[in-house]
């Protein structure tokens, strides 16, 4: 768990602090999204646009990931005022580590997705490939990312025998997010679209 800008990590049997970190030299600094992947911790620091990577057992510090100029070079160019203001002072809204997809997936204030390829557990999920921005985002921040199985039913029809025709059914993952309205980033010149509901994407 976190306090300000200090992490604790604490025995589940005991309930008692094994040992804590600090994750930032500011110690007015504070920890406002953490997720865990194998052995590592990356975790947002209210109000800023960088993600930091750190040991989960050691508190070795790891690596950071800036995500401003990803978002800000998605908005370059848009002829939509609302847009190019959001790509200011933007920062971390939502974390989620998914080793299912082998990928950290980062919401951000300004509505878009970052998704950034990692090492897959058990070892320290460092950044391992370029990164990739869903075009289709909100109007706002977004609120947060969760991780669903999705199961899709396909009806196998048996036409050259008399057998039964039957379900075959596969199973996926999938990644939503949610927040306000939802966008189409490729089209640079509209606004938002639905501004006023909250829509899982």
């Amino acid at each position: 768990c976190s306090c300000g800008s200090q992490i604790f990590v604490i025995s589940p049997k005991s309930a008692t602090v094994e040992h804590l970190f600090s994750t930032h030299n500011n110690t007015s600094a504070q920890v406002y999204k953490m997720v865990n992947s194998g052995s590592g911790i990356w975790l947002a620091i209210r109000n800023s646009p960088v993600i930091r990577l750190f040991h989960a057992k050691t508190g070795e510090h790891l690596e950071d990931y800036d995500i401003s100029t990803l978002v800000h070079h998605l908005f370059t160019g848009s002829q939509n005022a609302a847009r190019r203001r959001r790509s200011e002072n933007v920062r971390v809204t939502a974390l989620l580590a998914s080793p299912s997809t082998g990928a950290l997936w980062i919401g951000t204030s300004s509505g878009v997705v970052i998704v950034v390829p990692i090492v897959k557990p058990p070892t320290a999920p460092k950044i391992c490939g370029p990164p990739f921005l869903s075009y289709v985002g909100h109007y706002d921040g977004v609120r947060f990312l969760v991780q669903a199985q999705s199961t899709i039913q396909k009806l196998i029809v048996n036409e050259s025998t008399e057998e039964e025709s039957v379900y075959e059914e596969t199973t996926s993952q999938v990644i939503m997010s949610c927040g306000k309205g939802m966008e189409d980033f490729r089209d640079l010149t509209s606004g938002s679209i639905e501004k006023s509901k909250i829509i899982i994407n």
